[in-house]
């Protein structure tokens, strides 16, 4: 959802309406100007000195325990005074009340939230203030820019400004059932493009058991250089490369039959255990910790390799997911949060942990060559996990943001079905939904 309902709005506002109707009549607290470091004079005389207790919002349980080990370690190392509240709220909740807090000029909100990258481009709607600190100043002023992968940051990059650092790269590679490809006498170093890999599975796949589920739509565009929208915003679902590469995956199960729908919920795991499926193609970084938590007697089954590219020296890889830390404009404690922010988001040491815990490799180029994330992985029969994820991670492609991104995916989102059991044609249901978001990027003009 880009925009919020007056009914959703009103039911939001109203339950906070009795602890924030006083905070609601006074002036929202000073803000550093846009993309520069905050100064002593700006902030509130009481903020100067005592307790620093700031309030963080994310809707991901791995980035909140990894947030709260940091602030712990914050506050032993740089600030006694310092502390952090980390709240978790359902994914929809937690954007839906940012929104609202924002809208209101900041009542209510946090000093600094996760946005993920499907609904971040809903903050940027209207002519407005967005309501988050531009960190473009700080980042370019201390160094980050360069150190930071910058088709990631592209996605809360809007107009020039930069409203988010990227917590992971999200390098997709296909996970596989090393038990079962190997022993089959299937070479994956020989699978570089993606006709040699569906010619290696096909005598693999009887009965019930399948290469894979059908892929993701936007991430093998993005990997054969498309996407939703182009650099300059323009909408690119109905272009022919989108279409065309929705009929290749649906090829998969009729023409080629080594893929089907999965299952939804904890029947996708079940069958993942069951050995139904053989192989998780386009699945990014943080889908090795699934696998782990979902799949624990999968140790020692699966290994990762690249991609296998759509033509000769194609890029074997894409991206999916992604969330960004950003700083409330309206934070009495900008200055206290950009700090923490340089020690969790953009330093070796916070970047190298966060991967060990949530297998989110670093979009942090620093942090790439740490030898802790190259140890030998277990689970993934004693292979180096973190240089498959190196390897393929300067390929990773832009994810350009737009606006209307997340309304796009909404009108999308019910159709999908349909597009699998062959009721609609995905020329006829991109064009209908392309046209759709052009006429109210038109109307909003």
């Amino acid at each position: 959802m880009s925009q919020l309902s007056r009914r959703t709005f009103l039911k939001l506002a109203g339950a906070a309406a009795g602890v924030s109707a006083l905070a609601a009549c006074a002036p929202p607290p000073a803000a550093p100007p846009v993309g520069e470091p905050a100064k002593p004079t700006e902030a509130p005389k009481a903020v100067a000195k005592g307790p620093i207790k700031l309030e963080l919002w994310t809707f991901v349980n791995t980035h909140a325990r990894w947030f709260r080990s940091m602030a712990a370690d914050y506050k032993k190392e740089k600030n006694p005074d310092f502390d952090l509240n980390v709240t978790e709220i359902a994914y929809g909740d937690m954007h839906d009340k940012t929104q609202i807090a924002l809208q209101a000029g900041g009542v209510g909100a946090p000093d600094l939230v996760d946005l993920e990258q499907g609904r971040f481009g809903g903050f940027l709607r209207g002519k407005g203030d967005v309501g988050l600190i531009d960190l473009t100043g700080w980042l370019t002023s201390a160094g980050y820019m360069d150190k930071l992968v910058a088709s990631r940051q592209a996605l809360y990059t809007y107009k020039g400004k930069t409203y988010g650092v990227e917590h992971a790269l999200t390098p997709c590679v296909v996970y596989y059932r090393a038990d079962v490809i190997e022993k089959a006498g299937v070479d994956v170093k020989k699978l570089v493009l993606w006709d040699d890999w569906i010619a290696a599975y096909k005598p693999l796949c009887k009965d019930d058991v399948v290469a894979c589920s059908y892929l993701g739509h936007d991430l093998l565009l993005r990997q054969n250089d498309g996407d939703y929208f182009d650099k300059d915003g323009n909408v690119q679902l109905d272009t022919d490369l989108s279409i065309n590469t929705m009929d290749w995956i649906l090829d998969l199960a009729r023409k080629h039959k080594i893929a089907r729908q999965g299952p939804p919920g904890d029947a996708w795991w079940t069958a993942i255990k069951e050995g139904k499926y053989l192989s998780l193609p386009a699945q990014a970084d943080w889908y090795a910790g699934f696998l782990k938590d979902y799949v624990p007697d999968g140790k020692g089954k699966w290994k990762a390799m690249p991609m296998p590219a759509w033509k000769a020296g194609g890029r074997r890889t894409s991206c999916y997911g992604g969330t960004g830390s950003c700083i409330v404009k309206y934070s009495k404690y900008v200055d206290e949060a950009w700090k923490f922010m340089q020690y969790s988001m953009l330093s070796v040491e916070g970047n190298v942990r966060r991967y060990l815990e949530t297998h989110l490799w670093p979009p942090f180029k620093p942090a790439m060559e740490d030898k802790r994330l190259h140890a030998p992985d277990e689970y993934y029969s004693n292979q180096d996990m973190g240089a498959v994820f190196a390897d393929v991670g300067p390929e990773v492609p832009a994810q350009y943001q737009s606006p209307y991104r997340s309304e796009m995916n909404s009108l999308l989102s019910p159709k999908w079905q349909d597009l699998y059991d062959g009721k609609i044609t995905p020329k006829d249901t991109f064009k209908e939904v392309a046209e759709a978001i052009r006429k109210i990027m038109k109307e909003e003009a």
